[in-house]
């Protein structure tokens, strides 16, 4: 991809971080911040009375904890997600894509969706060579490895729905200020 695009994912990249972060953390009037610096401040100090059986044998306990809590939901939501992507995915919203209509969709898609990392730029560049306007193509260069369904599975004990909802929210207003963007620029 060219480095337009490259620019493109930059600039709204560290605007999701940054801005994004920061708002969703006065969501909470700052209690995020706080609970982890006060949980810092309450971290013991290494013990030497503690055995590294003991320290193996409480990881593999909250290592347990988790894959019990997690993994049955997040495998339940991606192949949900894959069960239904031949409807979410038309061809004809793929390929022929262009218009602020598809931007729209295309954002509301690659935000649920879940991609490894770096795995969306062969999937857009395979879709820009099969005719996929560049409007479209941006918006999933920036949702599709931001957030997912998945993801805020993993996280949703972690932060209250209300921020989830917001981030989520904010990845698809940028996917579709990105594809918008780049329509009117006309990247390469």
């Amino acid at each position: 991809m060219s480095w337009q695009f490259a620019a493109l994912r930059l600039f709204f990249g560290i605007l999701l971080v940054f801005v994004v972060a920061w708002y969703a953390d006065r969501l909470t009037h700052g209690a995020l911040a706080h609970e982890a610096s006060a949980e810092l401040a309450l971290a013991p100090i290494e013990d030497p009375q503690r055995s590294w059986s003991g320290l193996v044998i409480a990881w593999l306990r909250e290592l347990w904890i988790e894959i019990y809590q997690l993994l049955p939901g997040y495998a339940i939501v991606v192949l949900v997600l894959g069960a239904v992507r031949a409807w979410l995915f038309p061809t004809s919203l793929t390929i022929g894509a262009h218009g602020l209509p598809a931007i729209v969709a295309l954002s509301a898609i690659g935000t649920a969706f879940v991609i490894p990392t770096a795995g969306e730029v062969p999937i857009i560049q395979t879709l820009l060579q099969h005719g996929m306007s560049v409007g479209p193509a941006a918006t999933l260069l920036i949702t599709l490895p931001a957030i997912s369904l998945p993801s805020i599975w993993i996280v949703r004990r972690a932060f209250p729905p209300r921020v989830l909802g917001v981030v989520a929210m904010c990845v698809m207003v940028c996917g579709v200020l990105a594809g918008v963007l780049a329509t009117v620029l006309r990247l390469r």
